[in-house]
């Protein structure tokens, strides 16, 4: 594992759900595909800075099973969720939204804006039910307009059954989202496989990036079915064109892009996929899960919240103290980095974790349990 490949902080770090560790070449990344231009100040800063965008979507392609021009750059995931659910067709008989109570509470707020145009927002039960296929019935009825599924939902580490979801949501012609913020980068993730209408993620977590370096995924025969509402000249099928009264949507996912792009997120993004390219994702999932797997097996049960069947978990997993604000306190004076969800210690493994990191992490919460 490239451990040596990031800017690690003292102590033991377990917030990659969080926020990814910093890329040593992040740096290099921002001079030589933004800054460096953006001095001199040229007629070919945009043409850099373009090219900056391109290269992400290109590297992102690879990791994820994506081509490039399937995937369009988001300031965030909510942004790109709001832009997907207005852009899509009027069907008289799907007034269902469906999604789950275990989602990131932004997925609820975007998606209750759905009630304007007169949907009705059903809610899934949470928890390890979700790693069961059965437990989505409900998004496959034919008054559902639009189901979306969390591919590892983020405080139970539950890994949904996405391929499955996806493709009954298609065989019964409902429109499904998969968000793969919590599992791009951390576990293997294959969009040309799933085969969604649409995804959603973002490099803040375990890709890597930092924030704003988000990204909205859709193939040209389903962007060629919706009308984004939030369009702007990068939405445009030319966008250099410059005919104020001829705007036509661009063909593929380029038509959710709007104005003017954020470069300098992508630019810096970049350097940690390609960390993660070099090393390789099924390789980085295989680490992290053999750490979960240590950790998970030296506790006793009652004491992991999260999911633990290998196979249906992501890269995380809650942990139950007898005192959770007490023991948030001692983890930190350990140099244990990590958070607290639903009454429990949250911790996260990525490629730069060691068992090092695990023994320390053991030797300070077992007394706590």
């Amino acid at each position: 594992m490239r451990a040596d490949a990031f800017e690690k902080p003292a102590g033991h770090y377990f917030l990659s759900h969080s926020i990814g560790l910093r890329p040593l070449s992040a740096d290099k990344a921002l001079e030589d595909h933004f800054t460096q231009v953006w001095r001199r100040a040229d007629s070919n800063a945009w043409d850099v800075w373009l090219a900056s965008i391109t290269r992400f979507r290109e590297r992102l392609g690879v990791l994820i099973d994506a081509r490039p021009d399937e995937i369009c750059p988001q300031t965030n995931i909510s942004s790109g969720l709001a832009k997907i659910l207005f852009a899509l067709p009027e069907r008289r008989r799907r007034r269902k939204i469906v999604l789950t109570e275990d989602d990131f509470p932004t997925i609820g707020f975007v998606l209750a804006q759905g009630r304007r145009l007169g949907y009705e927002i059903v809610f899934l039960p949470g928890g390890s039910r979700l790693a069961d296929i059965d437990a989505w019935t409900p998004a496959f009825q034919d008054d559902a307009q639009l189901v979306l599924a969390t591919h590892v939902f983020s405080n139970s580490s539950v890994l949904a059954p996405v391929a499955d979801i996806a493709r009954r949501a298609r065989e019964r012609g409902v429109f499904s989202v998969i968000d793969i913020a919590q599992s791009a980068g951390a576990v293997p993730v294959h969009l040309d496989a799933i085969q969604p209408d649409f995804a959603l993620g973002t490099s803040l977590k375990y890709l890597c990036g930092g924030p704003g370096a988000a990204f909205l995924w859709t193939q040209r025969e389903t962007a060629a079915k919706t009308t984004p509402i939030d369009v702007g000249w990068f939405s445009h099928e030319e966008p250099f064109e410059m005919d104020i009264r001829n705007f036509r949507y661009a063909h593929d996912a380029a038509r959710f892009w709007g104005g003017s792009p954020s470069v300098a997120p992508y630019a810096a993004a970049t350097a940690g996929l390609e960390v993660l390219l070099e090393t390789g994702i099924e390789a980085v999932s295989a680490h992290n899960q053999r750490l979960l797997t240590r950790l998970l097996e030296s506790l006793p049960p009652g004491a992991v919240l999260s999911h633990r069947k290998r196979g249906e978990r992501g890269s995380a997993a809650l942990i139950a103290a007898r005192d959770v604000a007490t023991a948030s306190r001692v983890l930190a004076n350990a140099g244990i980095v990590h958070d607290c969800r639903r009454k429990a210690v949250r911790l996260s493994f990525h490629l730069y974790n060691t068992d090092e990191d695990v023994d320390a992490l053991l030797a300070a919460i077992e007394p706590l349990l």
